[in-house]
């Protein structure tokens, strides 16, 4: 079992104000993880002793950008991959997540955690490639260590719906990602905040985006 610290759990408590309902789903969600990591490597080796930390929190802190469109708006997450932040975001709350991953044993994984975790009706696992899926019309598109800035706007373009926006964490290297974007044509308005989880990384928000 995955125990959770004092400062995340203060953290989850405080300044996300979770109840001990959301608190349990997350814990089990995270056993999850844990239980499933031998099998089929849903989580980098160096971080699963962590999941709390370098993956539940981090996808969490998303959660504060997202809560005006949460309840009626459709978050589609990119490369969900083990769920971070797609599942995550649904045990917080969020009423419609599109989650889409094209492996196949990790779509096995997000279908299960969604069940375990009681979030089956708030989500849909989307087993196909996102440059051949029908446009998904979404209201905020997010991901987490999915693709350089250029290609994800890329892919996204047919699934953002006008006026839709992106909420992306991103590294180190997210400055470079934004003139990279720039150079290819894309314009936007962009806001960053800076990252709990990572010391070098960033919450990223992107409106406006168009070419």
């Amino acid at each position: 079992m995955q125990s959770i610290s004092e400062p995340i759990k203060t953290w989850f408590e405080r300044d996300l104000s979770v109840s001990r309902e959301t608190l349990d789903r997350l814990s089990q969600y995270a056993d999850l993880v844990v239980k499933w990591q031998p099998r089929i490597n849903i989580v980098g080796a160096s971080t699963a002793e962590d999941v709390w930390g370098r993956h539940l929190q981090d996808s969490a802190q998303l959660w504060p950008y997202l809560q005006d469109v949460a309840a009626m708006g459709k978050i589609v997450d990119f490369g969900s991959g083990a769920g971070f932040p797609g599942v995550v975001l649904a045990i917080l709350g969020a009423q419609s997540v599109t989650m889409m991953e094209s492996n196949t044993k990790k779509t096995v994984f997000l279908m299960e955690a969604a069940r375990v975790c009681g979030v089956l009706d708030k989500t849909e696992v989307a087993r196909e490639r996102i440059e051949m899926a029908p446009a998904r019309q979404a209201d905020v598109i997010t991901a987490r260590a999915f693709a350089p800035l250029p290609k994800l706007l890329e892919l996204g373009a047919r699934h953002l719906k006008d006026g839709g926006h992106y909420v992306l964490l991103k590294g180190r290297a997210f400055e470079d990602e934004l003139a990279d974007a720039r150079d290819a044509g894309w314009t936007f308005d962009v806001t960053t905040h800076a990252s709990l989880v990572d010391p070098e990384g960033v919450v990223m928000i992107l409106k406006g985006v168009g070419r």
